[in-house]
């Protein structure tokens, strides 16, 4: 779990960060929440936190310091929601990982989605360490790299005879990161914030309830009404549920 160190390092990396406030504003929402943290007031942490996020601030440190918050709260939902925003921005921190294991084994009823695919897992090693600003530059530049080299062939005959093999490795590694930064920027990717939850088979109180869920599970939204989601399980089980049980990442 969190250390005192660790709190003090997420104020010092927020001073360095902080490009769209203050450097006051800043120091001061997190040395009052580091505070907070420290002393056991968990909820007026998250206050203290919640008041960068509606100024427009976001850091991977900033998320993972509210899901902890939330984690000593017991709200396992939160958690897992602040932890996985978190894994979006620093997903190689290794407390972020070992926190963010340890909420998924509170989750109640938790289902295995079994063995993913091979391609799947050797794609996870490759991308996993990078951050979503990274992988966006690592997209821009092989962009940019094929465009050159395709440009430059136009003109220069031998590059245009030597250049297929690389053009050919480019545009693959392309298609694949543009696939792996859709997944993980998706926006129907959501988690379970309420205790218990019925999906439902029509989006109203009434309506034959389908399954349960609980705390802390991730699903993915694939529609919307007024008020409710219909989201669908790992499993591939779509149902509907009141939209504040549903947490977007």
């Amino acid at each position: 779990m969190k250390t005192a160190a660790r709190v003090a390092l997420s104020v010092i990396l927020a001073l360095a960060f902080a490009a769209p406030l203050s450097a006051d504003m800043t120091a001061d929402a997190f040395k009052n929440a580091a505070a907070f943290y420290i002393g056991g007031k968990y909820d007026e942490a998250i206050k203290e936190y919640y008041k960068l996020i509606q100024e427009g601030y976001e850091s991977g440190n900033l998320y993972y310091n509210m899901g902890n918050c939330f984690l000593k709260k017991n709200n396992i939902g939160y958690a897992v929601l602040y932890y996985e925003k978190a894994k979006r921005l620093i997903p190689a921190d290794d407390d972020l990982r070992a926190n963010y294991e340890f909420a998924e084994s509170l989750i109640k009823n938790r289902q295995s989605t079994g063995a993913r695919p091979w391609l799947n897992r050797q794609l996870d090693k490759a991308y996993n360490p990078l951050t979503t600003d990274a992988l966006t530059i690592i997209l821009l530049l092989l962009y940019v790299l094929i465009f050159a080299v395709v440009t430059t062939g136009i003109f220069v005959e031998r590059i245009r005879r030597s250049s297929t093999i690389a053009i050919s490795a480019a545009a693959v590694l392309l298609i694949i990161s543009s696939w792996v930064f859709y997944e993980r920027v998706s926006s129907g990717q959501s988690v379970v914030l309420a205790e218990k939850v019925e999906a439902r088979y029509e989006p109203f109180e009434r309506a034959t309830v389908f399954f349960t869920l609980y705390e802390g599970m991730k699903v993915e939204v694939i529609d919307a009404g007024d008020q409710w989601y219909k989201i669908r399980r790992p499993d591939g089980k779509a149902g509907w549920v009141p939209k504040n049980d549903i947490g977007l990442i």
